[in-house]
C-alpha cells in the first residue's frame, strides 16, 4: 500500500462519515421542526379546548346555584304543601265525624214516637 492509496482510503473514509453525519444532522433537525410544529399545533388545540373547558365551567358555576336554590325552594314549598294538605283533611276528618254524629242524632230523634222531627207516616191522627 502506498501513500497514495492510504490517502485515498482516508479521504473516502472521512467523506463517508461526513456525508452520514450531514445526514444524521439533517434527519435531526427536520425531526425537531416537525415535533416543534406538533407542539405548537397541540398548545393551540389544548388551549382552545382549555378555554371552551374554562367557559363551561363558568356557566355550570353561575347555574348551579340557581338550580341548587330551586330544587331546595321546590322541597320547601312541597314540605309547607304537603303540611297544609295534612292539616286540611284532619279538619274535614273532624267534621265527618262532627255530622255523623248529628246525623245519627237527628235520626234517633226522628224515629222516637211522639217526636217533632218524627216522618209524615209515622205520625198518626
Amino acid at each position: 500500500m502506498t501513500w497514495e492509496a492510504v490517502a485515498t482510503f482516508a479521504l473516502s473514509f472521512v467523506t463517508l462519515v461526513g456525508l452520514n453525519l450531514g445526514a444524521i444532522r439533517w434527519l435531526l433537525t427536520r425531526n425537531e421542526t416537525e415535533l416543534g410544529s406538533r407542539i405548537n399545533d397541540l398548545k393551540r388545540n389544548g388551549s382552545d379546548f382549555s378555554h371552551l373547558l374554562e367557559r363551561e365551567l363558568l356557566q355550570l358555576k353561575a347555574t348551579l346555584p340557581v338550580e341548587y336554590v330551586r330544587r331546595e325552594d321546590w322541597i320547601r314549598f312541597s314540605n309547607t304543601l304537603e303540611a297544609k294538605i295534612d292539616a286540611m283533611r284532619a279538619e274535614v276528618r273532624a267534621e265527618i265525624a262532627d255530622l255523623r254524629v248529628e246525623i245519627a242524632d237527628l235520626r234517633a230523634r226522628m224515629y222516637q214516637p211522639g217526636s217533632r222531627l218524627a216522618p209524615a207516616a209515622d205520625i198518626t191522627p
